[in-house]
């Protein structure tokens, strides 16, 4: 998925939870269903991805982005709560690498603090 198709899945789930709006009253919130809330942690997990990948890193499971970044997508206890199978953990990484590859990718510069940045250009926004 690319970031336009990240974003407008999200706002559909907003749509249907929040009816369009982000900060509703927790009272007045439908309650999530399961399939719904691992959906959202799969957007979540494609722009980890994405991230990884832009920046050069790897997402292969002895990796050290793969440990820190993307194995608590498949954890239970953890902030992600294990919401994702380590298999659908690894299609969503093929499908994020196929979208990466038709992307432009190039540095984009140092902040003040040095760090430096990369950007990305997906084909839907060439």
């Amino acid at each position: 998925m690319t970031r336009k198709e990240i974003k407008a899945a999200r706002e559909l789930l907003n749509l249907r939870y929040y009816g369009g709006k982000c900060h509703v009253p927790s009272n007045l919130i439908r309650p999530w269903l399961k399939e719904d809330e691992v959906f959202k942690e799969e957007l979540s997990c494609r722009e980890m991805i994405n991230s990884i990948l832009i920046y050069g890193g790897s997402c292969a499971e002895d990796a050290y982005q793969y440990k820190r970044y993307l194995k608590p997508y498949t954890e239970k206890g953890t902030y992600h709560d294990g919401l994702i199978t380590k298999e659908r953990l690894a299609e969503l990484i093929e499908e994020q690498k196929a979208d990466i590859a038709k992307a432009q990718i190039g540095f984009a510069g140092y902040d003040s603090e040095g760090c430096s940045y990369n950007y990305c250009k997906f084909a839907d926004e060439i």
